[in-house]
């Protein structure tokens, strides 16, 4: 190996693979495979090849590993996996993401991700799978909810816990779970209709963070109640219930006055229910009407009854036109 990595290239592989995690980032599994061959992650990282900016630990919390095909042969040697492996396991490793061999240097660490957000995984899924250290996942928001094990995390970098335990939110773990009903349920259309009462909600909490549901769920889990990073967590339950008005609507079909001004008045009457009733949310739901106003070609499916009405799921024309199929909340979403 010494030809294609030079003086500082692999000498030997581990006698025991370093354990992948499911959607972990490239850039903290290198972290994981330095600290098994007794390295730090620059020490380490000389052995991939020649980098294109200087590390320090803190690196795989902020931001994701670039490489080469070179360096990609390099870790596949240090890890005692192949490259396919390495990039069926890693998605920044994958051929699409890799850098140019014409480049001179064989990895890169720039300050941001191409894809996604570097989330911190769950201390017991890592735990499971033999992982005693921090780890970080490739995620479509900047945080995510483990429902195995009732864990929160983010992409939080400041003071405070990075891992936060739900045990007092139950109502935060029921709308996750019924948030992947919905979409287990109504596929794409199912997320992206979440995804707009996730947006929705959002707004309402950045006008008005001092809601007492949301400040006392903060305080139960010990997190600042306007800090930015709790908003996911506090709008959960909201954010799910409004989910499933919208889908209501989808579903009814009419797009007469009569119809909006009967959602509107739902809705109205749910935000009062949440303590929400001098939040002034008429913008946020007159823009998801116009949005829907003209209903898909085929009527919205319940989502059963096989694949002809699974197929028929699709939501209102104008949505359509504003989210994406995949991605984070904000691009699955009409609320732009």
């Amino acid at each position: 190996m010494a030809d294609r990595a030079g003086v500082w290239g692999p000498h030997r592989r581990l006698k025991g693979a370093v354990p992948f995690l499911a959607g972990e980032s490239a850039g903290s599994f290198a972290n994981r495979l330095a600290h098994a061959h007794g390295l730090e992650l620059g020490a380490f990282l000389d052995r991939v090849g020649t980098g294109r900016q200087p590390v320090n630990p803190l690196l795989p919390s902020l931001a994701e590993l670039d490489v080469n095909r070179a360096a990609l042969d390099n870790l596949a040697v240090l890890s005692g996996r192949t490259p396919h492996q390495l990039q069926l396991a890693l998605n920044n490793l994958q051929d699409r993401f890799l850098l140019s061999d014409d480049d001179a240097a064989r990895w890169r660490w720039p300050f941001e991700v191409r894809e996604g957000h570097v989330v911190r995984c769950c201390d017991l899924c890592a735990g499971a799978r033999g992982v005693d250290e921090a780890a970080w996942l490739l995620w479509p928001d900047p945080w995510r909810v483990c429902l195995r094990h009732r864990r929160f995390t983010d992409d939080h970098r400041g003071e405070g816990p990075y891992v936060v335990r739900l045990d007092g939110l139950g109502e935060v773990v029921r709308a996750h779970t019924e948030r992947l009903r919905l979409e287990s349920r109504f596929g794409a259309a199912g997320a992206e209709l979440f995804a707009d009462g996730f947006q929705v909600v959002a707004r309402w909490w950045a006008r008005m963070p001092t809601v007492w549901s949301w400040t006392q769920r903060a305080w139960r889990v010990g997190l600042e109640a306007q800090e930015l990073r709790t908003a996911p967590l506090v709008i959960y339950p909201e954010a799910i219930q409004l989910a499933r008005e919208m889908l209501r609507y989808e579903q009814l079909g009419e797009r007469t006055a009569a119809a909006r001004a009967g959602w509107v008045e739902a809705v109205q009457q749910l935000m009062d229910g949440w303590g929400l009733e001098d939040v002034d949310g008429w913008g946020e739901l007159a823009q998801w009407l116009d949005h829907h106003a003209q209903p898909a070609a085929a009527p919205f499916a319940d989502g059963v009854g096989g694949v002809r009405l699974r197929r028929r799921r699709v939501l209102a024309v104008g949505h359509s036109r504003l989210a994406e199929p995949s991605g984070s909340l904000r691009e699955r979403s009409c609320m732009v």
